[in-house]
């Protein structure tokens, strides 16, 4: 493997900056548009002899994520190569392939993978966006070179992290004889540098559980069913959560002669949260379904009368409730029935 110096003439133009997710998104299908599929001539023979340009930029905006391993941050590598007399040149497909990301500090490329439960701090990336998750919150300028021209060629790669430490990436492309060119680490858009923050603490007050009569009707065991809605705000922002469970299913027997217990089970998206735990109780699936509340966590407390398939034999009063944010954070809170009235269900 050659390494050669970035030090062929910048293409015209390369001062010239974006500003704006439209803009990127813009000038991204403009700029696609012409480079896939490569011909066959072009798979088969590389005759550039430089770089133009080797740029890389937050398509986002910023440069931060949370370090959760989940989060992702979208960079864009612009590439444009230069054959003869400086000309701008097509590039193969296989040297397209080959454009990485690189640590400017030990020179190594970033690992294509995602970040799982466990791993060792660092910062890996993906070639495809986790759509599940939202970019962390940007209210600046989109900032980042020209995308369009003659011969230009875009790659996507999306990053995340799970450390602390900040990182300096470059990005470098192969030749098809197995020379490699490295962005200039010390031009415009030739680098950038990521940093983290740690995922945020929120207190209790941060939550809201909102207590609903629902208006369903009455079954012969289910007297009725009271709706709770539990959501999250911060800093006047609803913070959506992509997925929850619970660690039990709350539960308490009834002093009321004419009444069994009451028992309540949680709901993400119109679905059962206690995937683990079936039960075989009378449940307003179908009502929760069809009233879900996107983004934010349902308790359903069903107060169920005697002579039904439906038991509650003890008190379980207290559930731990796991869910994630749309950043990719995971928050865990706990749940109680009110000790003197057990219909009622508090944040503790």
């Amino acid at each position: 493997m050659i390494f050669t110096e970035n030090d062929a003439a910048m293409a015209p133009g390369i001062d010239t900056e974006i500003n704006g997710f439209e803009a990127v998104d813009n000038l991204y299908r403009t700029a696609t548009a012409g480079i896939a599929p490569l011909s066959d001539a072009q798979a088969e023979v590389s005759s550039w002899v430089g770089i133009n340009r080797l740029q890389i930029f937050s398509a986002w905006g910023g440069n931060v994520i949370y370090a959760n391993g989940s989060q992702q941050l979208k960079l864009i590598v612009v590439i444009q190569v230069a054959g003869a007399r400086a000309k701008a040149a097509d590039i193969t497909q296989g040297e397209l392939d080959s454009v990485r990301l690189l640590d400017a500090n030990s020179g190594k490329a970033l690992p294509i993978d995602i970040i799982r439960d466990g791993d060792a701090p660092g910062w890996k990336c993906m070639l495809e966006r986790q759509a599940k998750f939202e970019p962390f919150p940007y209210a600046g300028e989109v900032r980042g070179p020209l995308t369009t021209g003659e011969h230009v060629f875009l790659k996507e790669f999306f990053v995340s992290s799970n450390t602390s430490e900040p990182i300096k990436l470059m990005a470098d492309i192969t030749r098809a004889d197995g020379t490699v060119f490295p962005s200039n680490e010390r031009s415009l858009y030739g680098s950038i540098t990521l940093s983290t923050v740690s995922p945020p603490a929120y207190r209790k007050e941060h939550y809201r559980l909102k207590r609903l009569s629902t208006s369903r009707q009455a079954t012969e065991h289910v007297a009725k069913v009271d709706r709770y809605i539990l959501d999250l705000v911060s800093d006047q922002r609803h913070i959506k959560f992509v997925d929850c469970s619970l660690s039990a299913i709350l539960q308490a027997r009834s002093d009321n002669s004419d009444y069994l217990g009451y028992y309540a089970l949680g709901y993400f998206n119109g679905h059962k949260a206690n995937h683990w735990q079936g039960t075989s109780w009378e449940t307003a699936d179908n009502y929760a379904l069809s009233n879900e509340e996107p983004g934010k966590v349902v308790l359903l407390m069903h107060f169920a009368r005697k002579g039904g398939h439906s038991q509650v034999r003890y008190d379980r009063l207290m559930a731990r409730i796991f869910v994630r944010d749309m950043y990719g954070n995971k928050h865990e809170l706990d749940v109680a029935m009110n000790a003197a009235n057990p219909s009622l269900i508090e944040i503790i």
